[in-house]
């Protein structure tokens, strides 16, 4: 298949699945008369479980995605989207919305699989055309969601069900098109021995290291390929994270995203408390569309600045002001009892993070391989869960200290206020390291 029809039907899957109108009325949806719930049961009992199914799924759906070659994994995230819409449109209770948010969880986690697809497919040197193309196509089907959906609802036209059917067709639409795609010819980290032939002096020795046996490769040639990719992962570890550059820019990474995610998340529950949907029309599609243009637009702007990335402590302080600002913005939304001034900082929240994790995103690319680059994405992704779920069974889960919206958002202030402290007295010891090691190495007047 020609690779430019390759790239247009993954970039539809991405549009399609991406096309949920009804997404951005989900709390609203659940605590209205078709669910019944209260917001707190869905703030407290129920959305916390995606972050911990997402986090339990990550790692098998990762390891997974290379060694059955990306296409199953497109078509499992195409079931699991099928899956969630049919539990919203036809399950009722707490524990149905629970398994409901396990395969949303299934979902998230299959992600990786469509960023990465093509990369297996294509050559190298399209490698930059089409990760514009993937990330617009997932932007686009956003964007129209969004529009549709609050177009739909400001006219009457539909309700928040008949959102959540068309939400339903749409991913269906996605997975009947993942069926369509063809598989690469070898994993990344699980190849076949004819494929490892650079690697396998190295994994050898350190498969004698950890006591096991490579005598009888000819005879259970699979069993081998998982033990050489176990190894393979550990080598790979222990390289991308020795670079310092690198390792920085996964920290906030890992951080930044793990905030985001946690906002993203419970905002519906907060605009809910400063504005019910029950006192007139609600405008959170309108919102998501607005913040992922800006979004876009400051990606863009960024892009441009003449800024030297590699001076001692520059990107450091960045990460830090980044966080700082949010601490004053996700403090206002968790005070404010205007929905409007709730929107507007959510909108600056959004494009900030985006401008910041591209901006991540493009330096820690800068110093890997195009093939590594996906494994240190989903490592980033790990940490990022892992710190999430450690947030939300503290601070938002029934079984912790069940604290309400409000509440949560001045904790995720005060998050983004002890990262930010972290950044900055990093920032100062680059700074002064740098200072130091100029006076030694400064030559003699």
């Amino acid at each position: 298949m020609d690779w430019k029809v390759l790239t247009f039907l993954v970039c539809l899957y991405g549009f399609l699945k991406e096309y949920r109108p009804s997404e951005a009325y989900l709390s609203d949806y659940l605590t209205g008369p078709w669910k019944n719930l209260t917001v707190k049961e869905v703030n407290n009992e129920i959305y916390p479980v995606w972050t911990y199914a997402y986090l339990v799924w990550l790692v098998p759906v990762f390891l997974l995605t290379d060694y059955l070659r990306y296409q199953p994994m497109l078509a499992l995230g195409g079931v699991a989207y099928i899956a969630t819409w049919s539990l919203l449109l036809w399950a009722r209770g707490v524990l149905a919305m629970k398994f409901m948010q396990i395969t949303f969880g299934l979902v998230s986690a299959t992600e990786v699989a469509y960023y990465s697809y093509l990369f297996a497919m294509i050559s190298s040197d399209r490698f930059k055309i089409i990760t514009s193309f993937t990330r617009a196509a997932t932007l686009a089907g956003r964007f129209a969601a969004y529009l549709t959906g609050q177009l739909l609802v400001s006219f009457y036209l539909m309700d928040y069900h008949q959102l959540n059917i068309i939400s339903f067709v749409s991913v269906s639409l996605a997975f009947l098109l993942s069926l369509t795609f063809k598989r690469p010819q070898h994993s990344y980290i699980f190849q076949t021995e004819e494929k490892q032939v650079d690697k396998q002096d190295f994994v050898e020795i350190e498969l004698n290291k950890i006591g096991l046996s490579t005598s009888q490769e000819n005879s259970n040639d699979r069993k081998n390929t998982l033990k050489r990719g176990f190894v393979f992962l550990l080598r790979e570890l222990k390289t991308l994270y020795s670079d310092k550059s690198v390792l920085i820019w996964c920290c906030f990474w890992a951080f930044a995203s793990c905030g985001h995610l946690q906002v993203s998340n419970y905002i519906q529950n907060l605009w809910e408390v400063i504005s019910p949907a029950k006192k007139g029309t609600i405008y959170n599609a309108a919102v998501e569309a607005f913040g992922t243009i800006i979004s876009v637009l400051s990606v863009l702007l960024f892009g441009f600045l003449p800024t030297n990335w590699s001076r001692p402590g520059i990107s450091e302080t960045t990460m830090a002001i980044v966080c700082f600002f949010n601490i004053i913005v996700l403090i206002i939304m968790a005070q404010s009892t205007s929905i409007w001034v709730c929107y507007a900082f959510y909108s600056a929240f959004r494009a900030t993070y985006h401008t910041v994790i591209t901006l991540a995103t493009l330096q820690i690319a800068k110093s890997l391989s195009k093939q590594r680059y996906g494994f240190v994405i989903g490592v980033n992704m790990f940490i990022s869960l892992s710190v999430e779920t450690l947030l939300t069974v503290t601070v938002v889960d029934k079984a912790g200290l069940d604290v309400n919206v409000r509440t949560q958002f001045m904790v995720y202030g005060g998050y983004f206020g002890v990262i930010g402290c972290v950044f900055l007295a990093a920032a100062f010891y680059a700074v002064y390291k740098n200072g130091c090691s100029y006076k030694v190495n400064r030559p003699a007047d």
